[in-house]
């Protein structure tokens, strides 16, 4: 069970504090004291029970240093293997630290990322704290979580623990595969406006330019679009194509500059068959001359954030 940081300031956590004063300038000891009092604020205290005070200073102390500096919008990311002769302290564990924007869906992305790879996560820590930073991206404060100051913004820190990966291809390949989730989550995030602005004008463009189908379908499909922008769908990605003839056949290829969300990179958009490809659109091949309402479809891959959903493309 999840303790209040007044239970949880045991005489361990006191002791890391204490730790903190000591080593550190007076100008950094009190934020990271903040810092590491919120670090720790939440975590079960079983899951603290049997650690070594100084590894639990080594870990907050090392997450506060990868914090120190961080620019709008970036991503800091870590994953390594603690070691005491190189770091002054050491984990049984491989750890992953993330600093970034508070964003939806991260700590999900993330997780579900690292079980799909088979490793086995021990302990996950994700406190939101507000920080002010100055213009270089320097901290300067960490307030309290209830501070509505407006020169602080919040802030995901999130620890992972996961079983020991001692080949450093892997551990390399690990990093690699975070970086993509975590840029995918950005991108989701940012454009979930206007990936839900867009399916609203979709709604509003039946009405200016009418289908050829039936009044029914077009009042049913209008409904639809406008119940999905009605916060009842997860808006991941979002890009629209057209139906081409190439080389004898009918083709999918991506707008250029339609891309929102995880679907941004239309560079990244393979021309794919019409039937039988990565996209499966029922508006193409038999039964397309029917009348038929748009197009929709699945990608080849599952997108790497939230809980592995299949998003759909709309045209």
């Amino acid at each position: 069970m999840a303790v209040k940081g007044a239970e949880l300031e045991s005489e361990m956590i006191e002791t890391v504090c204490e730790r903190v004063r000591e080593r550190l300038p007076a100008d950094q000891a009190t934020p990271c004291e903040a810092f590491v009092r919120q670090y720790y604020q939440w975590v079960p205290a079983e899951d603290l029970a049997d650690r070594n005070p100084l590894d639990l200073y080594g870990a907050a102390v090392a997450h506060w240093n990868l914090a120190q500096q961080r620019a709008p919008g970036e991503a800091k990311l870590r994953v390594y293997n603690p070691d005491f002769e190189q770091h002054g302290w050491q984990s049984p564990h491989t750890l992953i630290e993330i600093v970034s924007d508070d964003m939806p869906f991260i700590v999900d992305s993330v997780t579900m990322d690292l079980t799909r790879k088979g490793y086995g996560i021990h302990l996950v820590i994700h406190p939101v704290m507000r920080i002010r930073r100055d213009e270089n991206g320097q901290i300067i404060e960490v307030l309290d979580p209830e501070s509505d100051s407006d020169d602080a913004i919040p802030e995901s820190i999130l620890h992972a623990e996961v079983e020991h990966e001692h080949d450093q291809q892997l551990l390399d390949d690990l990093r690699r595969s975070i970086e993509h989730v975590l840029d995918e989550v950005r991108a989701a995030t940012e454009d979930w406006q206007a990936m839900r602005a867009r399916t609203t004008e979709l709604a509003e463009e039946l009405d200016d330019n009418p289908p050829p189908v039936d009044e029914a379908t077009t009042r049913e499909t209008k409904a639809f679009l406008h119940w999905l922008a009605d916060d009842n769908f997860t808006f991941l990605g979002y890009r629209e194509y057209d139906l081409v003839e190439h080389n004898g056949d009918t083709v999918l290829r991506a707008v250029e500059g339609s891309g929102l969300g995880i679907l941004r990179q239309t560079a990244n958009a393979q021309e794919a068959p019409a039937q039988g490809g990565g996209v499966q659109p029922r508006a193409a091949g038999p039964g397309a001359d029917q009348g038929q309402l748009g197009l929709a479809g699945a990608p080849p891959g599952l997108p790497r954030l939230h809980r592995g959903q299949e998003i759909r493309r709309r045209r």
